[in-house]
Formats: C-alpha cells, sequence, structure tokens
C-alpha cells in the first residue's frame, strides 16, 4: 500500500503543469525530470527575457530531444513568425515541423491576435481573414427570374 502511494504521489509531481518555477528546476538533480521541469517552464522564461531563457536552456537541459521539444514550443507560443529556434533543432523533423509553423501564418493568425494565447475556432466556423469561397447565394436569393448573368438563358 505505502508502495502505491508512492508511486501515486511521483506521478502527481511529475504530470504535466506540475512544474511552476525556475527554482524548482534548479532544485532537482541533472536527468529526466528536471529537462521536463524545464520544459514546462520555457514558455514563461522566453517570454520574460529570451537572451537569458536560452543560456539556461543550454546550459540546463541535457537532453537534446527536450531541447528541440522546448525550441518548438517556444517557436509556437512565444515566437511564431520567426525561425530563430527553430534554427536550433538538431532533429531534422522536428526542425521541419518548425519551419513549417513558422512559414503558415494561418497557423499561428490567432496566436498572434490573441497576445499569446491561441483560440480555437468554432467547428463550421468560417476561416479567419475571411468567409471563405463563395459557392453562390442560399437558396431562395438568387437573382430574379430572367435576370441571370449575360448569355444565361432562364426558364
Amino acid at each position: 500500500m505505502q508502495r502505491l502511494a508512492m508511486v501515486f504521489l511521483v506521478a502527481c509531481r511529475t504530470a504535466p503543469g506540475a512544474f511552476q518555477s525556475p527554482d524548482e528546476c534548479r532544485a532537482l538533480s541533472a536527468g529526466a525530470q528536471r529537462d521536463e521541469c524545464w520544459a514546462a517552464v520555457a514558455p514563461k522564461l522566453f517570454s520574460d527575457d529570451p537572451a537569458a531563457a536560452e543560456a539556461i536552456i543550454m546550459e540546463q537541459v541535457g537532453d537534446s530531444k527536450v531541447r528541440d521539444f522546448i525550441w518548438l514550443t517556444v517557436t509556437r507560443d512565444v515566437d511564431p513568425g520567426s525561425y530563430r529556434w527553430c534554427e536550433k533543432i538538431e532533429e531534422r523533423t522536428l526542425g521541419a515541423r518548425c519551419r513549417t509553423l513558422v512559414s503558415r501564418p494561418h497557423l499561428h493568425r490567432a496566436l498572434q491576435q490573441q497576445g499569446g494565447v491561441a483560440e480555437q475556432p468554432k467547428k463550421g466556423a468560417p476561416p479567419p481573414g475571411g468567409a471563405g469561397p463563395r459557392r453562390g447565394p442560399p437558396p431562395g436569393e438568387g437573382p430574379p427570374p430572367g435576370e441571370g448573368p449575360p448569355g444565361e438563358t432562364q426558364p
């Protein structure tokens, strides 16, 4: 029973969002848990001071895969219009995904408009920036009979 309680406590401590400050990360010994902590607090650090945050991540995060994830997260959540952090990604596929995100403004337009908080579009809503392609007038709202486009005959 004690073992189960201990597993539960460790699982709760390492759950996403459990880490909230750089001090928590610094208090951990090197390893996966510390790397995950830095990944959780990185977006806030980069929002405040990108140069200092970059130095911290390069020094404190030992796993290159976690660093790559941090660079992608920072690009997506903090600086979606810049390739700056994508260039630091070592893994080729993840780097390509990051560059795709930056090269397609519609993927981060909502994020920029909301000042850092992306709003998910409602299901069935038109795309941002317009109503989308026109497919003709709604039923019953076409031109009056006999007044269609030139050269077209109406019954």
